[in-house]
């Protein structure tokens, strides 16, 4: 079993101070925390308990001051599997900043250059994922916001995608990966949003003028089959974007509109340079590289424009219009090489002679390039009519019209050498300016019509239809470009053309009731039929069910319940010629309860239990060990118990207890197991798991400025054999303390 721990425990109070100062010099500061709320059981349950004492500010000029700013030091111990308790939750050991916040406000509400300016931030240091706002506005001149964001992604799993090769020589000879599957990434995001309104106060008329750049990069890996083997390439991921717009918000008279032009910018240079590199089949007989290059430039652009307006009249009609119009272009290129061994390369009729392996691939070549274009068009008109007091109809209008235009030119180069007899010889083969049309039109109408009647105050319901109208027409006009080619017969221009029209129809409604006072209910529910955008597959028949209720006897006591069920069944009808044998149910019940307790001021207690259930089956065709079988089945199942409790006690005027725990548990597929040589044959999947996360943290108030935290969460993941090739279970200790720094607190 495939085991790393890694064991951070504590830091030098020389490295703490020293983190402290480095940290504080360049963050601006935050108000305190409020008491926490409930967490999942991925996210950081560090949250902080509100202080007691009254937040007045400190003067500052003609400003008022309120500021806070919490940095600490986590540790870690990881013992079991390392890459999936990144790939869950990545948090490292080292110094971090909790959070901060800085507001300065203006006393009088007349400031110089601004009235208000707060600057927020959490996660940044260990933490796999960080952010930053500003805030700063002049009321009657402009507003700015600002916030950049920053993830961590890491995925190395080997239930991912990991096959169990059986070993034989004349197959592939090779286990499972002991350390991840075939497919992983360890990359970075960073966004940031920047948006300026010029006269944010004035009905007339406000400009908007916005900016939001993009980055993602970092190392990757997938699966690549390729000249009669399996490949993990290595790739650096490198993708940037640009987003600038412009536009305004105002009114007219009655009539309030509102414009946004956008263009946005992007580019993928992503790559994968290697030297010498085996193939999943280690079999000396099958194909390996010695050198593989793979460069995929893509630029493009999209230019959108988005204009919306409304008005009220007669304080009983209200109508709103939109229209949305992109027009998306996309130039790429696939620039392929490698060199390797016992290569095939699946042309038809080439080399010539008896045998293609062995021998030496002294060079092949892809070179496919294209563009792509889509306009989009979005459309959709409402009225909503106050007939009465108590009754009110509306109806929406919608037509989406878009069109894939995409064309590519395809070219290959192959040169082999292999010994014939006695002889060596070299064979090349050359196909090129290969190319193909491809257009796809998509049109769709839909009308929704529906009304709200309210008995009174405490009951009411709603009611309504849709109707959608679809047509797609496809058509396609040049070579196959996935053949990769052929000499035996040459490559055929084709030529074909698809239409496809259907109709959806669904029926909604729901009330609210407010039997007593301090009780009220929720439901919804929908069933018809919906369709799918991009293929000419039937119609999904669903159901859904939505109910909600809230009851809460006094001010410190509530319950809340919700139950959501979905019920989605797709018949495989085509041309309105249905396929039985390949339609797919899908079933989804899904339950939350909780309540929150309050008995004192310095005592509160919040508890709850969800379950997901979730039926899935489909009927497919499938091969095992080269064995095919008809009319199989394959489900999937989910049976997850999500249990958490918070508490929060003030133990004294200076200390205050939070202690939490969260577990998640999900059964799967129980004694259920998958026959796949059986008649017809059954593949069973689920992901039984359980997860556990118990935590504990003290805050000491040691005076008006300054807080004590010390914390630590523990971690216990623990899945099932049937999940892959091995568990990759762990158990994380993650202990922490932190220091949070008041300006502005009032004991």
């Amino acid at each position: 079993m495939h085991s790393k721990t890694t064991s951070i425990w504590s830091a030098t109070a020389t490295q703490l101070v020293m983190s402290l100062l480095l940290l504080s010099s360049v963050t601006l500061a935050q108000q305190p925390t409020p008491s926490p709320t409930t967490q999942g059981p991925k996210q950081s349950a560090e949250a902080k308990p509100s202080s007691s004492g009254v937040e007045a500010g400190e003067d500052a000029g003609n400003y008022t001051i309120i500021s806070s700013i919490e940095l600490g030091y986590r540790g870690l111990q990881v013992v079991g599997d390392l890459n999936k308790y990144q790939s869950d939750l990545n948090y490292k050991a080292g110094p971090r900043l909790f959070d901060s916040s800085f507001l300065m406000k203006s006393r009088d509400g007349k400031g110089r250059l601004f009235d208000s300016l707060l600057i927020t931030s959490s996660g940044w240091g260990a933490d796999p994922h960080g952010q930053m706002r500003m805030s700063v506005e002049q009321p009657k001149l402009y507003r700015f916001d600002a916030s950049y964001r920053r993830f961590k992604y890491f995925r190395f799993l080997n239930s991912f995608a990991n096959p169990n090769w059986v070993f034989s020589p004349a197959s592939f000879s090779r286990p499972p990966n002991p350390t991840t599957g075939e497919h992983g990434t360890n990359t970075q995001m960073q966004l940031g949003d920047f948006d300026l309104t010029i006269l944010p106060k004035d009905e007339r008329i406000r400009i908007n003028v916005g900016y939001s750049p993009e980055r993602y990069h970092g190392p990757a890996f997938t699966n690549y089959h390729a000249g009669g083997n399996e490949f993990n390439l290595l790739s650096q991921v490198e993708s940037r974007a640009r987003d600038f717009r412009i536009g305004a918000d105002g009114k007219l008279g009655p009539i309030g509109f509102s414009f946004l032009q956008g263009f946005r910018i992007f580019r993928d240079d992503s790559s994968i340079h290697l030297g010498p590199t085996p193939g999943i089949n280690l079999n000396t007989t099958a194909a390996s590289l010695t050198s593989f290059n793979r460069d995929e430039p893509v630029r493009g652009n999209v230019n959108y424009m988005r204009f919306s307006a409304h008005t009220l009249l007669a304080r009983k009609l209200d109508i709103t219009a939109r229209i949305v119009h992109s027009n998306a272009t996309t130039r790429f290129i696939f620039a392929e090489s490698f060199t390797g061994r016992n290569w095939n390369p699946r042309i038809t009729g080439w080399p010539p002679g008896p045998a293609v392996t062995p021998n030496t691939l002294n060079l092949g070549q892809y070179n496919i390039t294209g563009n792509t274009t889509r306009p989009t068009t979005l459309g959709d008109f409402g009225v909503t009519l106050r007939a009465t007091d108590k009754l009110r109809i509306s109806n929406t209008f919608r037509v989406e019209n878009f069109e894939i235009d995409g064309f590519a030119l395809f070219s290959d180069f192959f040169s082999i050498t292999r010994v014939v007899g006695s002889t060596s010889r070299t064979d090349t083969v050359s196909i090129g300016n290969l190319d193909a049309h491809r257009t796809t039109r998509y049109r769709k109408y839909q009308n929704t019509f529906e009304g709200d009647y309210q008995f009174n105050p405490r009951y009411s319901i709603h009611l309504g239809y849709r109707y959608g109208s679809r047509r797609i027409e496809e058509s396609f006009e040049g070579f196959n470009l996935g053949s990769n080619g052929s000499l035996t017969p040459p490559p055929v221009r084709s030529s074909s053309s698809e239409v496809a029209q259907n109709h959806t129809h669904a029926f909604f409604g729901g009330f609210k009731a407010r039997p007593v006072k301090n009780w009220t209910i929720f439901f919804d529910a929908e069933r018809g039929s919906a369709d799918n955008v991009f293929t000419r597959i039937g119609n999904y028949d669903y159901t859904n069910i939505r109910a909600k209720s809230r009851y809460a006897p006094n001010k410190k006591l509530s319950f809340h319940l919700a139950l959501i069920t979905k019920n989605n069944s797709n018949p495989s009808e085509i041309a309105g010629v249905s396929l039985q044998n390949f339609g797919v149910d899908t079933r989804s019940r899904i339950f939350t309860s909780s309540v929150d307790w309050t008995p004192t001021s310095d005592v509160s207690f919040s508890t709850g239990y969800n379950y997901h259930w979730v039926n899935s089956d489909a009927a497919l065709e499938y091969f095992f060990n080269s064995v095919r079988h008809l009319l199989g089945r394959s489900q999937f199942y989910v049976r997850n118990h999500f249990f958490y409790v918070d508490s929060i006690a003030r133990l004294h005027p200076r200390v205050t207890l939070y202690s939490a725990y969260r577990i998640n548990k999900d059964n799967g597929q129980g004694s259920r197991l998958a026959d796949p040589t059986g008649t017809p044959g059954t593949l069973i999947s689920s992901y039984p798991m359980s997860f556990q996360s118990p935590e504990v943290r003290l805050a000491f108030k040691i005076n008006r400025r300054l807080d004590w935290n010390l914390g630590y969460q523990y971690y216990n993941y623990n899945e099932s054999a049937l999940v892959g090739p091995r568990p990759q279970n762990y158990h994380a200790h993650l202990p922490y303390t932190s220091l949070r720094f008041y300006f502005g607190r009032r004991e």
